[in-house]
């Protein structure tokens, strides 16, 4: 099974490697990213891990209006036919298989099925009490996240198969698209849009969603970040932090595959 990632990141270049290094760790081997507006080291970043990942980078035109929209649409019509599942997600959304070691185990599970994008639920993180930005990774730092029943939960990323040429298209957001076998999540519901009424499930599958970091992390670079499928130049209030700062559950759900991660960032250095 040939497993790929699309993502669209901005500014996360001291993350990168954490980044990749995680979801090739639990079976992606293919990665399509997209930089835009970056003014950090993501560039370089790119380049050295390109010896590492077999990564196709692009940069998007910082013109562009909705440009989460633009790169999620370019890479499936242009790259479609390359792999069997391509995973649609963030740079501070961290993607596994809460069973097995490796997605590829958990996806064939779906692979004939009468669907076209399996729906995977966010866990909210919070600050985890960080004022200032650690040192480290993200996936150790921040072992706090909301309770299930926070609202933001219901948010489902994508899973799509590959090959499936014009019946895949963007819809109004980065979290669903209109496929020509819908879109279901782990026990089967049928999804119609990315904010669910369903409960999450993280039974096979889980996106650990690092919504704040830390406040100094918000503060200097997440309020002003814009939102990439919305509008680049929104500004995010206080009041986001205030709503998305949870901290009610310790989280242990990356503990099973933590070695396994553990040994590709080891190579890297």
């Amino acid at each position: 099974m040939r497993l790929a990632i699309c993502t669209i990141q901005r500014d996360r270049g001291q993350w990168l490697k954490e980044w990749f290094g995680f979801h090739y760790a639990v079976g992606v081997r293919k990665f399509y990213f997209f930089a835009h507006k970056c003014t950090d080291n993501t560039s370089q970043v790119i380049l050295e891990l390109k010896n590492f990942f077999d990564i196709e980078a692009f940069e998007i035109d910082p013109n562009v209006e909705r440009p989460q929209l633009s790169a999620y649409q370019h890479a499936y019509q242009n790259y479609s036919h390359e792999f069997d599942w391509m995973a649609f997600i963030d740079g501070d959304e961290f993607l596994f298989p809460t069973h097995h070691l490796d997605l590829r185990e958990t996806l064939e599970n779906f692979s004939y099925k009468k669907m076209s994008a399996l729906a995977v639920y966010w866990a909210c993180f919070g600050s985890s009490g960080h004022t200032f930005e650690p040192k480290g990774l993200v996936t150790e730092n921040y072992r706090w996240r909301a309770s299930v029943d926070f609202q933001a939960n219901k948010h489902i990323k994508s899973i799509v198969m590959g090959r499936q040429g014009i019946h895949f298209s963007i819809l109004n957001n980065s979290h669903y698209f209109k496929t020509i076998n819908g879109t279901f999540d782990s026990v089967m519901h049928p999804i119609n849009d990315g904010l669910t009424t369903y409960d999450p499930c993280y039974e096979l599958i889980k996106i650990n969603h690092y919504a704040t970091q830390s406040l100094e992390y918000f503060r200097n670079f997440k309020k002003k970040s814009g939102a990439a499928d919305v509008s680049p130049n929104y500004i995010r209030p206080d009041t986001w932090w205030e709503k998305y700062d949870r901290n009610e559950i310790l989280d242990s759900s990356l503990d099973h595959i933590n070695s396994k991660i553990k040994n590709v960032l080891d190579n890297l250095k």
